[in-house]
């Protein structure tokens, strides 16, 4: 299997897991607990940056359509900020800059700042839009359901960032790894 069918492959699973816990929290707000808004895809989505660097934003357009369709949020400027504050996830790329991103997962607090960094741009984001939308910004439920999914998310990347050759640069490992194997065959 080449590169490119590898990453395919892999995108596609990884925006099938963002999807499918992003239904689950679909459904799970629903019920009584409606302010209870659960959405993991965030962790998932930076994950996927990890492993493939810009190509990794396929997954938040899988996110961005499957709030559109499950909340049937097609007011253009609602629909424009929430779009904003997910795609705003792709900004922690530029921690790439800084630190290698095979490096992000090896201590705990450079993990834990790469998250927090990217989640306060969607929180941020997300706050401003509701601003914008109604005039005001309801803190106590946004806080509420923010600070659920950020611990829930950490706790995602905290064991994501334990499993060996999971959370790494994936053109760099599969090139490593082809080489490995042609020096083998040797």
């Amino acid at each position: 299997m080449t590169i490119q069918k590898f990453r395919t492959v892999d995108l596609i699973v990884l925006s099938l897991i963002a999807l499918i816990v992003d239904v689950i929290g679909y459904f799970a707000s629903q019920g009584a607990l409606v302010f209870f808004y659960v959405t993991l895809s965030t962790p998932i989505m930076m994950i996927a940056y990890i492993r493939w660097n810009y190509r990794g934003l396929i997954v938040n357009v899988v996110a961005i359509v499957a709030y559109t369709l499950l909340y049937k949020n097609f007011e253009l400027i609602p629909l424009i900020g929430y779009t904003l504050s997910v795609m705003s996830l792709g900004l922690v790329m530029f921690w790439f800059k800084a630190v290698k991103p095979n490096h992000i997962k090896d201590e705990v607090l450079i993990l834990t700042l790469y998250y927090l960094s990217g989640y306060l741009m969607l929180f941020g984001l997300q706050v401003l839009s509701q601003w914008i939308v109604s005039g005001q910004v309801q803190w106590i439920t946004m806080i509420t359901r923010h600070s659920i999914n950020f611990a829930l998310g950490w706790v995602i990347m905290l064991i994501a960032s334990r499993q060996q050759d999971f959370m790494v640069d994936m053109n760099t490992y599969l090139l490593r790894q082809i080489e490995e194997r042609k020096n083998e065959g040797l």
